[in-house]
């Protein structure tokens, strides 16, 4: 009785998503006009530039396992293979340019392995990027001549059931917050998630399998590529944290860019919808977060939160969140050099282009003295460890001997983490424009000085979240109030 009901509420639920996110009539027309404007656009710049190149559409658009309201558009242009990869360059964004432009729209120039273009245009964003027309995915010449091949899989794989299936998988991803392959989130890739749903047939099966899986030990092989032992090799050899063969091409690990705990995010929420499912994972409902309530949890909190804020330079968001999560590591490391306790840090930017690095530390403030473990009494470092200390003037205590070593009790080299930070952050491991940015402006702020920054209310929104840390579809334990 009790699993009738447990089904028959999250069928209730899942057809209410499907409902939501399964694109209208009429927003599958309004969107098929313009991509068939800029096909026409590009088709007659063929009369100007004769290179040789065809035309595709790609994506999860042209596989339809796209979301309502998110429209995911990628059209590319093919050129020959013998075509200099300059000469691509040039004329992919080239072409792109000008069949816009003749339609009235906007063009920007985004690099991911080579520049491609991002059009605005009739209310959509569509990318026009330029690729090789390769005979197969083992002619490769750059990573993006795979996509085609990509889309044509997915599609002669799928039908109408597994294309609703699809969509209910990237949308509960998304709204767990580990949907995209990009540094910034390490998680599930769009096309990674097709390849799990049409191995493991439906949305629910693979929430419950994701139970039994276990970071490093997964190995999803769809086209049988490889044989058990070979299997065991490639789970040591591979990056990521699981291992989905590329069904295109057998070299290539899809789950490549996903982390370890973004795949463990995604088994706990797994675990946690079967056992209480809930529209909430699909479509998280943004919190109203007071600035007095934020305020509270700090002055409650008895840790110090520091804050590193600067302005970076326009740059590739991958390049932007590589540099971003390297800078943290660093200085959480810098910190720890001189005895200073992390808790826990992130980083936040703006649209503009503001970084703030955040830190909690368990005190951003130390005793004057320290106590120092020198060498064993026997070691041959034992002499230049008393000449070193006795009598200096940073010995407060000491030297001494405790066990089998030597001790001091030595003046601490620094006290407080915001000097640390001024005086020493160029030691730290930052990325270069990281760096550059800190050194013409850095501004450190601390503790409830931060409420002046908390207008924003997107960053208000993440600053409470990073200091709750509960995910929002976890249901058991207090809930929060604000």
């Amino acid at each position: 009785m009790f699993d009738n009901m447990f089904e028959e509420k999250t069928s209730d639920i899942l057809k209410k998503v499907i409902e939501k996110i399964t694109p209208s009539n009429s927003e599958r027309k309004k969107i098929s006009l313009v991509i068939e404007k800029i096909l026409s656009s590009l088709r007659e710049l063929k009369k100007v530039y004769d290179v040789g190149y065809s035309i595709e559409v790609v994506g999860s658009y042209a596989k339809d396992t796209w979301l309502s309201g998110e429209a995911d558009i990628d059209i590319f242009i093919l050129f020959p293979p013998e075509i200099p990869e300059n000469s691509l360059r040039y004329y992919g964004l080239t072409i792109a340019r000008q069949a816009i432009e003749r339609l009235g729209g906007k063009c920007f120039e985004r690099y991911a392995t080579h520049p491609y273009v991002e059009a605005e245009i009739e209310g959509l964003v569509v990318d026009i990027v330029p690729a090789y027309k390769v005979p197969s995915p083992d002619k490769i010449i750059s990573p993006v001549d795979r996509t085609p091949f990509h889309t044509r899989y997915v599609v002669s794989h799928i039908n109408e059931k597994l294309k609703s299936e699809i969509r209910l998988l990237k949308r509960f991803m998304k709204g767990i917050g580990v949907y995209g392959a990009e540094i910034k989130v390490q998680g599930f890739s769009g096309y990674l998630a097709e390849l799990l749903v049409i191995y493991y047939g439906s949305f629910c099966n693979v929430l419950k399998n994701a139970l039994k899986w276990r970071p490093r030990r997964v190995f999803i092989d769809i086209e049988h590529f490889y044989k058990e032992k070979e299997k065991k090799k490639l789970l040591k050899i591979m990056p990521g944290a699981m291992i989905v063969i590329d069904p295109v091409d057998k070299n290539r690990n899809v789950a490549s860019a996903l982390s370890i705990q973004k795949m463990c995010e995604f088994i706990a929420a797994a675990k946690e919808f079967l056992r209480k499912p809930s529209l909430d994972f699909f479509f998280p409902s943004r919190r109203h977060v007071a600035i007095d309530y934020v305020s509270s949890l700090l002055k409650n909190r008895g840790t110090d939160i520091i804050v590193i804020l600067t302005k970076i330079p326009e740059m590739a968001e991958d390049v932007a969140w590589g540099q971003i999560y390297k800078s943290l590591d660093g200085l959480e490391r810098l910190f720890k050099r001189f005895d200073f306790k992390v808790l826990s840090k992130g980083a936040w930017l703006s649209e503009k282009n503001d970084l703030f690095l955040l830190f909690e530390l368990e005190n951003a403030r130390l005793p004057f003295i320290e106590k120092h473990y020198g060498p064993p009494v026997t070691s041959k470092n034992a002499d230049s460890f008393l000449k070193k200390y006795l009598g200096s003037p940073n010995t407060l205590a000491g030297p001494y001997i405790e066990g089998d070593r030597w001790i001091v009790f030595r003046k601490r080299k620094y006290t407080n983490a915001f000097n640390l930070i001024r005086e020493r952050y160029q030691e730290a491991r930052l990325g270069k424009h990281i760096l550059e940015s800190l050194s013409e402006n850095m501004k450190i702020i601390y503790g409830i000085e931060i409420l002046k920054y908390l207008d924003n209310k997107d960053f208000r929104e993440y600053f409470y979240n990073w200091l709750i840390k509960i995910p929002h579809w976890l249901k058991y334990g207090k809930n929060e109030k604000n």
